[in-house]
């Protein structure tokens, strides 16, 4: 309660300061002003300025050669999915932890769930997709404004859970700046592959020093449709042209408001969406290779078992509270507040009926004061803090009834530049209290919390060799507590088809990263525009993964997979040009690799193969098109007792028509996906056998503003 009582009083500051203040007078409107810098959302921009919102100190992403990618605009629009990691395809650095078409959670250079801070707008979703694969989280891409990757000393802020990366999804819910009259857009499309029609609308307006945000969304689709049997083991478990139980249905309603000052903003939103989706059939339902271990009340053989039709009913309730006042104190340029509180709720249907039900009510607030620069360091320091109840109840829940999950952080990050080179620094401490309710009966739960300590450092060096040359080296040490789920796991999981064991033993993670960058931006109108080279090599020690033993649990007759930890190396590099074929046609070329290895011998699990891909696009006034292929490499290293998979070719291409109407943003798209038909399983997939990507699919739709 203390914790929660510290971002009250903040806020009740921020209210008194800003709501007494004049609301703008300027006549060229709050974009003007030196506290209110206007993102970018044109296509034509280039990538280097565009801010980047998750740091607080306004870094531009022209600032640095490390990996940063940013997709708004234009872009964002033609490329939106369903899924947060469909949306992201072709980003460099970036592949999906497919569960089927419902799911599709973000994996960065091999690190996905609870290593893979996405977040809501600065703030975490708070859902529950880091607990299991088969969860979703709850951004919605077709509503987002903008999202952000980005890895080094600022994700910091956010807490051990980023130890691999940060995805940020903008979306405007509560607006940071006045607006006259009432702006708005509607935009609708239709998915051939599994039927999908999805519609959203948004409006935004106000008057005086008050403005306003609504948008909502409406989605329903069919059974993907896939080449041949979407489970190639078993013909009978699947089906043929299509995956069985993957319909879905989702609807999704915001309302924000907020009071502009000339010296901040205080505002709130309150956002509801209910999403029901199916889980594809066939989970590890196949025979699998096995390990010699001592069997208790497991069988050493693994016997067939009925398959269960399972749905996920998932509804959620957001509220987000969010302010800003400049100058709030002598010394100090900035003080940030942001608050969130989700009730959150899911429940396992299987064959139509309520199965096990994951709660999860859950806060989080973040303060963060900007200071002054101070001979030539600017920083920001500020205090974190999430309050979660979060639990299962049902005869196949796998985690306690309920859990209080506190987790509480205390962060400072510093820069300084000087004409051709700048360092940044960061630093962070972070406790955890995991205290079960320990009246589950089954195996014994500990009485006691489960409480641990954990510490970050980061220092970044950045030098412009010249005014086109870019070079980076970043260092992090990072300590990531085991989460709730990796401790306390023990039963069976009907939607992944497995037995999850956690242990409450597990050490922190400790993470030794490095990174170098480069970047090249030649002068002129050359043939080369830019090149980044990111090369990485990340040392963890006390890496927590789920390993397959191999050994099947007596009464659900599903296979083991228990939480583990072993030292780990992962390593790989980036590459992205960008060419300029002539004034209306340029090429994107581009690469990733990631190989993860276990110290004492053989290969971490789910790691994404080695990709390299093409982009030709054609731009101009009249309209835009592009073609993309990417050709993915086969994963032979894929872990003790999991299936390899083949590689595959994915070709890509869309057209945009803006339209006059109304101001910019106007288009009608059309977009085709996966045109060679191939059979695409991702080896970070749980359900690689059973559950392919969609096969070639059209996506065609128009947006509309106002």
């Amino acid at each position: 309660m203390t914790f929660r009582l510290l971002p009250l009083a903040a806020i009740i500051m921020t209210a008194n300061a800003s709501l007494s203040l004049n609301a703008y007078a300027d006549q060229q409107g709050p974009q003007a002003s030196k506290y209110n810098k206007p993102h970018s959302h044109k296509a034509s921009d280039k990538l280097e300025e565009v801010i980047v919102s998750v740091s607080p100190i306004h870094n531009l992403h022209s600032d640095n050669a490390r990996p940063v990618a940013v997709l708004n605009g234009d872009d964002l629009r033609r490329n939106a999915s369903a899924t947060l990691a469909d949306t992201l395809t072709g980003q460099v650095g970036v592949s999906s932890a497919s569960f089927g078409p419902g799911v599709g959670n973000p994996i960065i250079r091999g690190q996905s769930a609870n290593r893979v801070k996405v977040m809501q707008d600065n703030l975490d979703t708070l859902d529950a997709s880091n607990t299991s694969a088969d969860h979703a989280n709850t951004t919605e891409p077709l509503l987002a404004d903008q999202i952000e990757i980005l890895r080094g000393p600022s994700t910091l802020r956010f807490g051990s859970g980023a130890i691999g990366g940060v995805v940020n999804v903008i979306d405007g819910r509560i607006p940071s700046r006045q607006a006259e009259g009432v702006s708005g857009a509607l935009e609708t499309r239709y998915n051939s592959v599994n039927d999908e029609s999805a519609s959203v609308f948004r409006l935004d307006g106000g008057a005086g020093a008050f403005a306003w945000h609504v948008d909502g969304l409406y989605r329903d689709s069919n059974d993907v449709e896939v080449p041949g049997y979407s489970n190639q083991e078993d013909h009978d478990e699947g089906g043929h042209g299509f995956i069985p139980n993957t319909n879905a249905r989702a609807d999704a309603y915001t309302v924000g408001g907020s009071w502009v000052g000339e010296r901040g903003f205080l505002g709130l939103s309150v956002n509801h969406q209910n999403n029901l989706y199916g889980i594809p059939a066939g989970a590890h339902a196949h025979e699998e290779g096995h390990d010699d271990h001592d069997d208790h009340d497991h069988h050493d053989e693994p016997e067939e078992h009925g398959e269960e039709s399972v749905r996920i009913d998932m509804q959620q309730t957001r509220y987000d509270l969010k302010g800003e006042l400049h100058e709030p104190l002598p010394g100090f340029e900035r003080l940030l507040v942001r608050m969130a509180h989700n009730d959150y709720q899911h429940i396992e249907l299987e064959n139509g009926e309520k199965g096990t039900t994951f709660t999860s009510k859950a806060w989080e607030s973040r303060i963060e004061l900007v200071h002054n620069p101070v001979y030539g360091w600017q920083g920001a320091f500020g205090l974190q803090h999430q309050d979660r109840d979060y639990g299962a109840e049902g005869e196949e829940a796998f985690i306690p009834r309920m859990t209080n999950i506190q987790n509480t952080g205390l962060f400072w990050i510093e820069e300084k530049h000087w004409d051709s080179q700048w360092v940044e620094l960061g630093l962070r401490y972070e406790h955890q209290s995991v205290d079960p309710d320990s009246s589950r009966t089954g195996s014994p739960i500990p009485n006691d919390a489960i409480d641990h300590n954990a510490g970050s450092v980061s220092l970044g060096y950045h030098w412009n060799l010249t005014e086109n040359h870019h070079f980076s080296a970043i260092y992090s040490y990072a300590e990531r507590a085991p989460s709730m789920e990796e401790l306390l796991s023990d039963g069976a999981h009907i939607a992944t088809q497995t037995y999850d064991l956690g242990d409450a033993d597990l050490d922190n993670e400790t993470s030794r990263n490095l990174d170098l960058g480069y970047e090249w931006e030649p002068a002129g109108n050359g043939l080369v525009s830019n090149l980044k080279i990111n090369l990485f090599y990340n040392q963890i020690a006390d890496y927590i993964y789920q390993q397959n033993t191999g050994v099947e649990d007596h009464d659900s007759e599903l296979l083991v997979y228990q939480y583990q930890q072993q030292d780990a190396d992962f390593h790989g590099a980036e590459i992205e040009t960008n060419l300029n074929l002539s004034q209306n046609f340029s090429l994107r070329l581009f690469a990733d690799a990631v190989r993860a290895k276990f110290d004492r011998g053989g290969d971490v699990p789910r790691i994404p193969p080695h990709r390299v891909g093409a982009e030709l696009t054609f731009n101009q006034p009249g309209w835009y098109g592009s073609l993309q292929v990417i050709e993915a490499g086969s994963q032979n290293r894929s872990g003790d007792g999991e299936e390899s998979t083949d590689g595959y070719t994915r070709l890509d291409a869309q057209v945009s028509v803006p339209l006059e109407l109304g101001p910019a943003g106007s288009l009608v798209f059309i977009r085709a996906d996966n045109l060679l038909d191939e059979d695409i399983r991702h080896s970070t997939s749980f359900l690689r056998e059973v559950a392919p990507e969609a096969g070639r699919g059209v996506t065609a739709g128009i947006r509309l503003t106002f």
